[in-house]
Parts: structure tokens; C-alpha cells; sequence
């Protein structure tokens, strides 16, 4: 029943992602500094639904033990992961290699600033850059999910900067390990 809503809310995410692309282009941020340009040119992680046949969402085998740090932050308006979180992102790309059948949701967050689609478009940029980190460090697009909930679900209650800073995150998820 979950991975129905899931799959819809995918799937309504993705067509208002297409009609919004159809009249406007949305602005992204240009990745710059030599740790975001070493990914740029690797292989995308998958932003597809979460199909039957993936194996995503499987409990099996979950382990609680904590791998690395799986909250990065983001400062406003950008996509470009902070050079503090690549250590943390690289621990976690060392254990997803050494576990092929892990499986990772990357969760894109904004702050409640902006238009629903922006917010849903930048969401999923976030989690695409630290996916393309993964991806660098050697771990297979297949174990890598992307979903952008933009806005919907909010860190911390309030309108105020401090709150604000805590919205503009990506999660990383391990539905496998």
C-alpha cells in the first residue's frame, strides 16, 4: 500500500516537472570547484519510480548500525554539495561498493521558499549532485534512488533563517544494506 503512494506521488512529481520544463526553463546552478567538476562527466544515478521489480523498500537484512553522517546541507537557492560533506558521502560510497546489494533513497529537501515546482525541481537537483558524487566514488546508478519532496516535508517548523537552513538538506536512506 506504501509503495503505491510512493509510485503516485512519483509520478505526479514527474509530470508537473515535465509541464513546468515545457514553458519556462528553470535556473540551476553551475557546479564549480574541482570536487563537484571530478563527478560531472560520470553516469547519473536513476530518478525513475520505485517499480516492483527493483527491490528498493526490501527490510531484509537492515542493519541500525550507523554507516556515516546521511544529512548534507545546502546553502539557499543551490545544488552545490559543501566540500565537508564529501568525506561523509565518500564513507557512505565505500560501503555501498562493498555492499553491492545496498540500496540508497537520496531524499531532496528545500526550504518553503519558492513555487511547489521549483522547490520539487531543486529538490531533485540536490539529490542528483550527491548521487553523481556516489556515482564517482565507484558505487553502481543502480543502488541509487532520487525523490524530491521540495517542501513537503519541512525539518523544523517556522519561518525564521535558522529554520530554514535545517529544509535545504538531501537524505540519504538505506533501504538495504
Amino acid at each position: 500500500m506504501k509503495l503505491n503512494k510512493w509510485i503516485k506521488l512519483l509520478l505526479i512529481s514527474s509530470s508537473v516537472l515535465a509541464l513546468t520544463a515545457c514553458h519556462h526553463k528553470l535556473p540551476q546552478n553551475q557546479m564549480s570547484g574541482d570536487v563537484n567538476d571530478d563527478y560531472l562527466s560520470h553516469r547519473s544515478p536513476q530518478s525513475s519510480g520505485l517499480g516492483r521489480e527493483s527491490g528498493f523498500g526490501d527490510q531484509s537484512g537492515r542493519s541500525d548500525r550507523l554507516v556515516s553522517k546521511r544529512t548534507y546541507y545546502f546553502d539557499y537557492n543551490s545544488n552545490l554539495v559543501h566540500r565537508s560533506d564529501i568525506p561523509a558521502i565518500s564513507v557512505n560510497a565505500d560501503y555501498l561498493r562493498s555492499h553491492p546489494n545496498a540500496k540508497v533513497l537520496l531524499e531532496g529537501h528545500t526550504d518553503p521558499r519558492g513555487s511547489r515546482e521549483y522547490n520539487i525541481g531543486l529538490g531533485e537537483r540536490r539529490a542528483k549532485a550527491v548521487g553523481d558524487i556516489l556515482v564517482a566514488k565507484g558505487v553502481r546508478p543502480v543502488q541509487i534512488r532520487i525523490v524530491s519532496y521540495g517542501a513537503e516535508k519541512l525539518a523544523v517548523p517556522g519561518h525564521t533563517e535558522a529554520a530554514f537552513q535545517q529544509d535545504r538538506r538531501v537524505v540519504l536512506v538505506y533501504l538495504r544494506k
